[in-house]
């Protein structure tokens, strides 16, 4: 175990002091992993390993004793998979919810927008997943010629990632569907379980920052895999009536919501878990899916999309022009980060650990300053992130994201009300309590 860096452990202490910090694993630490989700209907249909409970909604909502409301207007900055905005149609009998999602990640996008269309449509859309399985089943066995294009992208040329056959299924899902007649939504349906089966038709995983290669996996057969998946969906949505509720996912910059919603429209909750600060590209875990469904087609697209997204990883080199260099904010940012940037020891990774540290503040004070605007008066945001570990040994500091956030909320015109600890993580790494997980809550100063 490593000792971390104590003048960065002294600048969290003393950031931590001015507000209330609590003890919340009770309430909240199987909720900030995605507990329940695999088992709940509509969430089920992907799995997004960094999602968050389908019950810490409902659990948040019920902390600010905002779940007698009769009204409910809720943006998630951050959709992923959906799991807010389904939590929230899944209200529809308590309460009518508004909610709108932004998601910059074009395949995350295409699946929590299906799964919320899915819960608007009523038990309807599950005779049109019928109709459509079984043409793209016929479509799939028969000696149908179609035109079967392998992704540019270098992994599904892998023989040793994607057996041929494997791969030849799941292209042949593909166009399948493509070819079929259904409607948008019952296509898009499913196109996002052919897209599910991806890794599992594969020998690569998910692990931690990467897709991994695991040379003794056994990959899936696709259409079985496929096959599993519609029943999924053709079941959860024959038991499902119409949400009375709205929701609505916006392929956008997350980071500046006033691009994409009306500022006159307050929200009175504002909720979201950013990618938080450490070694993880969205964008790069889940290429092969966003690959496989056509939303990338070179390589220029590819980097594009990555330059575009949160700067809350170093695998790319962002611009390090930084807005709050030139606000009035500059010097209470500067002093925020000085004691962080002191810590990064001079090695071939402090450059991008510097440029991480910068322009993840820069993004988090823009969100802020975006969602100041659009709060109602007596709203609340509510925000879910992770603490991270960097470095080894003698040079291991952590970046308290919580703490880091907390500040520039308030530079940005919020008030804390509380940073509630959810969990521990990783204390084998470093004997720093601030390597933790945390569900802050703020409202409008």
């Amino acid at each position: 175990m490593s000792n971390a860096n104590p003048s960065v452990e002294s600048h969290y202490e003393a950031l931590e002091a001015q507000w209330n910090s609590v003890d919340g694993s009770l309430e909240f630490e199987r909720l900030v992993v995605p507990t329940g989700n695999s088992d709940s209907p509509f969430h089920r249909w992907f799995h997004l390993k960094e999602a968050f409970s389908v019950d810490l909604l409902p659990t948040i909502l019920k902390q600010l004793s905002f779940e007698g409301m009769s009204e409910l207007r809720i943006l998630d900055c951050f959709a992923g998979g959906g799991t807010t905005l389904v939590s929230a149609l899944e209200m529809s009998s308590q309460a009518h919810v508004t909610a709108t999602g932004i998601e910059r990640n074009p395949f995350l996008h295409h699946v929590s927008s299906s799964k919320v269309r899915a819960l608007q449509a009523g038990p309807s859309l599950a005779q049109e997943l019928k109709k459509a399985y079984v043409e793209v089943q016929h479509l799939y066995a028969s000696d149908a010629r179609f035109t079967i294009n392998t992704p540019a992208l270098s992994t599904f040329s892998n023989e040793a990632y994607f057996p041929p056959s494997l791969l030849n299924s799941l292209l042949r899902i593909k166009a399948a569907i493509e070819f079929c007649d259904a409607s948008a939504l019952a296509r898009d349906l499913l196109l996002t379980s052919a897209a599910s089966c991806v890794e599992s038709s594969s020998r690569l995983r998910r692990d931690g920052r990467a897709l991994r290669y695991a040379s003794e996996r056994q990959p899936k057969d696709p259409w079985l895999e496929f096959s599993n998946r519609i029943q999924q969906m053709i079941e959860d949505t024959s038991g499902s009536q119409a949400a009375a509720s709205s929701a609505s996912v916006i392929l956008g910059d997350g980071r500046r919501p006033l691009l994409h919603v009306d500022e006159s429209e307050k929200r009175d909750l504002i909720v979201f878990s950013p990618p938080y600060p450490n070694n993880i590209d969205y964008t790069e875990i889940y290429k092969t899916e966003a690959w496989y469904l056509g939303f990338y087609e070179d390589s220029e697209q590819f980097r594009s999309q990555r330059l575009r997204t949160l700067r809350s990883h170093p695998s790319v080199r962002f611009s390090e022009e930084y807005d709050y260099e030139s606000s009035s904010d500059a010097e209470a940012v500067r002093e925020l980060l000085a004691p962080i940037l002191g810590a990064v020891p001079d090695d071939r990774y402090a450059t991008g650990r510097r440029q991480l540290i910068r322009g993840y503040a820069d993004d988090m004070l823009t969100l802020f300053r975006h969602c100041r605007k659009v709060i109602s008066n007596k709203g609340r945001l509510v925000y879910v992130v992770g603490n991270s570990a960097h470095g080894s040994g003698d040079a291991l500091f952590v970046i308290a994201a919580d703490l880091m956030m907390a500040r520039l909320a308030e530079l940005a015109n919020w008030r804390v009300e509380e940073i509630s600890v959810a969990r521990s993580l990783r204390r084998r790494v470093t004997n720093s309590r601030f390597l933790r997980e945390s569900v802050v809550t703020l409202s409008p100063a």
